[in-house]
């Protein structure tokens, strides 16, 4: 996220329900994600840093994800926000950068892979960003499964149910359990067969006599 760390307005809001979606999103923090908040003016101080992540995020320990306030000179910052394609305007007057509310999901080669709405996060939408972000190392097999069922909806900035990837996941698990299914079948009329075919023979293979 980019943020200004003296903001008094959406900057420490939107902060604040990013890590709390990052809290509640049952991803483990430092290990499937870490949140990054970077200082969008270089006139800003690392007690400024602080004193926002104290008022948004917390201390250590807490419960909050585990979270770091960078800041940077005009040149890194240009650059930075080319690379994500994030515009802001500064207003001199105010000394405060009017600037979209987001947050960016950047996989671990550095792709930016989603940009959603920081207004609008909430925990089901930022794990499945993360997760398809995470190129199959993030999250569990049900989360990657249900990751199938859902499609990002740029316009929404959201995730929701994908009726034919739903179908699809749907189709082939009906598939699997039923080729299951035969191999059960198939395998107990085997073992079956051999019983009957075991039980006949054994008069014969005995040896011994008989009289009708």
């Amino acid at each position: 996220m980019l943020a200004d760390f003296t903001c008094k307005t959406l900057c420490g809001p939107v902060i604040s329900i990013v890590s709390d979606a990052l809290t509640h999103s049952g991803l483990r923090s430092g290990a499937d994600f870490r949140l990054f908040v970077v200082g969008l003016d270089p006139k800003d101080t690392a007690a400024d840093a602080a004193r926002m992540r104290r008022a948004q995020i917390g201390l250590d320990g807490d419960g909050s994800p585990d979270s770091h306030y960078l800041r940077g000179d005009a040149n890194a910052l240009d650059a930075l926000t080319k690379a994500l394609g994030f515009r802001s305007v500064y207003d001199a007057d105010r000394d405060q950068f009017a600037h979209p509310a987001a947050a960016f999901v950047v996989s671990p080669d550095g792709r930016v892979t989603r940009a959603l709405a920081g207004l609008a996060v909430d925990p089901t939408t930022l794990r499945l960003a993360i997760i398809d972000a995470g190129n199959g190392v993030v999250g569990t097999l049900a989360h990657h499964i249900r990751l199938l069922c859902y499609g990002y909806d740029p316009a929404s900035g959201t995730y929701s149910v994908a009726i034919g990837r739903l179908l699809a996941a749907s189709g082939a698990v009906t598939i699997a359990m039923l080729a299951l299914l035969i191999g059960l079948l198939l395998r107990r009329e085997c073992g079956t067969r051999g019983i009957g075919t075991s039980v006949h023979r054994s008069p014969a293979q005995s040896g011994t006599p008989t009289t009708e």
